[in-house]
């Protein structure tokens, strides 16, 4: 049985990912960083698109977090909350645009956390380079 959850929860990993993004060929899209659980339920990611556009994102097979919280820092920190949309592969999804809803404080790294609505975290911390 533990065998057959194993390779159950790797499919779902490999099929997060192939879904999450578009290929990167495709559309110059690529993940910056990415995390996903280890039941393979979930993943997050913070992904830059062709256009320079950076997206904050989780992506699951179900609505576990309802309204979640995307927190960037780098000085300061700043905080965003969006509820899923389910996308026509049946995925929930949860993203928010860096551009238009954090501040630009310059290069260097800045951290993502995303949050249930009651503040604990979901996955680990996400990084993305401004140069």
């Amino acid at each position: 049985m533990r065998l057959v959850k194993a390779m159950l929860s790797a499919a779902l990993v490999a099929a997060l990912s192939l879904v999450a993004v578009p290929a990167t060929g495709a559309t110059g899209s690529h993940v910056v960083d990415s995390y996903c659980s280890p039941s393979g339920d979930y993943c997050t990611q913070v992904v830059k698109k062709a256009d320079g556009t950076i997206v904050f994102g989780i992506r699951a097979f179900a609505d576990y977090f309802g309204k979640a919280t995307a927190c960037v820092t780098k000085v300061t920190r700043v905080c965003h909350s969006t509820t899923a949309r389910k996308d026509t592969h049946g995925l929930y999804l949860w993203n928010i645009r860096w551009q238009g809803n954090y501040p630009k404080e310059g290069p260097g790294q800045y951290k993502v956390r995303w949050s249930y609505a009651g503040g604990s975290p979901i996955g680990e911390a996400l990084y993305f380079d401004r140069g």
